[in-house]
């Protein structure tokens, strides 16, 4: 016989919105993150604060005039919570009573602001969603998710130095299975690139190839911000950690660059055999 319903019972929610359907699927398909932070920084979220009677109702406040949370900590330390919806954030609060201690408001603000205040170099922030989807934001993370740099919105720039380097190409059969397949899903659905291509890099100082790099160039049709950030956070979260990701772009106006990958082989598109 299931236990009688107490006062604080409730069931768990399911998700609310499209963004906490995302959050979920996007634990298990890497190539939704980017599309997931966008939703993300656009959304309206929610957040706990300690208890005043004054702050009851609509306010307006400045990021100069400072913000406090409350924060909460789990195995994996300190984080301030951030939930995707107002259910998410009432069911949670189950929790809360648990622990003891004054129970505290639910404040609702823009991402983007909140994520502005939470940008302090410390915090960590766990975004929680109906349905129970989460993501862990370590301090660096959420100044990069500010920044623009899982949106697409801060693409990165092309200016600076360039430095000459000898790039050795990975066998495909060297590709790690989970990638090489995440990779020509992503490109086929998307028909953004022309080539997708992976090297290794030369070791100018000894002319030997470590093989502990894995460096992407993606050919494109034009410049597109979008495609290259969620294509980079899909493919850094499939790439084995003993490797350092990195990953260029080129256009076919860049004749020299055009010229060299003319004579390898791309992961992506498959080349049929003559």
């Amino acid at each position: 016989m299931p236990p009688s319903p107490t006062e604080d019972w409730q069931p768990e929610p399911e998700p609310q919105n499209e963004l906490e359907r995302l959050i979920k699927q996007a634990a298990e398909d890497p190539s939704l993150q980017g599309r997931m932070f966008r939703l993300l920084m656009k959304a309206e979220v929610f957040t706990y604060v300690p208890y005043h009677p004054e702050l009851e109702g609509e306010h307006t406040r400045t990021t100069d005039q400072g913000f406090v949370w409350c924060t909460y900590a789990d195995k994996d330390g300190p984080f301030a919570a951030v939930f995707t919806s107002e259910a998410a954030a009432s069911f949670e609060m189950r929790n809360v009573k648990k622990g003891g201690g004054p129970r505290p408001m639910i404040c609702e603000m823009p991402a983007d602001v909140l994520m502005g205040f939470l940008n302090d170099g410390q915090t960590t922030v766990r975004v929680m969603a109906a349905g129970g989807g989460t993501i862990r934001l370590q301090p660096k993370a959420v100044a990069s998710l500010v920044a623009g740099e899982f949106t697409g919105d801060n693409p990165p720039s092309g200016s600076g130095e360039k430095t000459a380097v000898t790039l050795y190409p990975v066998p495909e059969n060297k590709v790690p299975m989970k990638l090489k397949q995440a990779i020509r899903i992503f490109c086929a659905r998307r028909r953004v690139p022309i080539g997708v291509y992976l090297f290794h890099q030369m070791d100018e100082a000894t002319g030997e190839v470590p093989g502990d790099d894995l460096r992407v160039i993606l050919w494109l049709r034009h410049a597109d911000p979008v495609f290259y950030n969620d294509f980079c956070l899909m493919a850094q979260k499939l790439t084995p950690r003993h490797l350092d990701f990195y990953c260029a772009v080129i256009t076919s106006d860049d004749e020299q660059a055009v010229t060299f990958l003319q004579t390898q082989t791309p992961l992506w598109p498959l080349l049929r055999a003559e």
